[in-house]
């Protein structure tokens, strides 16, 4: 029995030795992006560079508050908004990572994310009109594992978890000042489906905001923010 886990463990790094030589940049979308906890927690120490990017794919809110990535079999024109990240010990943050996710590599079925190699639109930084094409890693939650008929999850229509979860808790006043000036800067822009956006072109309605082609407005941080009162 030993010899046999013995063998699955050095099966594991062995791939994800051969994935990090292929691509050591990552894709988060969730409590893994600056100022959550997961970031605070687990990688912070260890990260070398932070990018706004975009995935293409679709964004619910899961039972127990986390995002989940649906990736299609048929190409989507949904863009999800998170952050690109590059560490100085990739290997060791993919194997801790793998672990945080419940990413078994080699054995998808036992698995709750999967890890997958995706294109992604990638903000140039300093100059976030710019933009250029990368690859990296994603943590993806599979289709089927989503209850009959989406009851139980929420579509995030926005593509932004950030916003849809509202603010990271801060610890001090400070934190919340900071929180206030940084929350949804120029850069995590609100992404809207290329369908919605030609509707706004034809009704000259460009000043509208999202969340009224959002069905979960009234579940959505971004939107009580909009309406809290002073």
């Amino acid at each position: 029995m030993l010899k046999k886990l013995t063998a699955h463990w050095k099966q594991q790094e062995t791939l994800r030795t051969i994935d990090i030589a292929d691509c050591d940049t990552f894709f988060f979308y969730g409590s893994l992006m600056e100022r959550f906890s997961n970031f605070n927690r687990y990688i912070r120490k260890r990260v070398r560079s932070v990018d706004i990017g975009y995935c293409r794919g679709y964004l619910y809110n899961l039972p127990l508050g986390f995002p989940g990535l649906i990736i299609p079999e048929n190409p989507c024109s949904t863009l999800v908004a998170g952050e690109i990240m590059r560490f100085d010990n990739p290997l060791k943050v993919m194997k801790l990572l793998d672990r945080l996710e419940s990413y078994i590599p080699g054995n998808e079925k036992k698995s709750i994310y999967l890890r997958r190699k995706l294109p992604l639109i990638c903000e140039t930084a300093d100059h976030s009109e710019q933009m250029h094409k990368v690859d990296a890693w994603v943590y993806t939650y599979p289709q089927y594992h989503l209850s009959n008929e989406h009851h139980r999850e929420l579509r995030i229509e926005c593509g932004q978890w950030k916003a849809f979860s509202g603010p990271a808790r801060p610890d001090t006043e400070l934190d919340v000042m900071f929180e206030r000036l940084s929350f949804c800067d120029n850069r995590q822009k609100v992404i809207v489906d290329p369908l919605l956006h030609e509707e706004l072109l034809r009704h000259d309605l460009l000043s509208v905001p999202c969340r009224r082609f959002c069905e979960s407005s009234h579940r959505c941080g971004w939107s009580k923010r909009q309406h809290r009162p002073e």
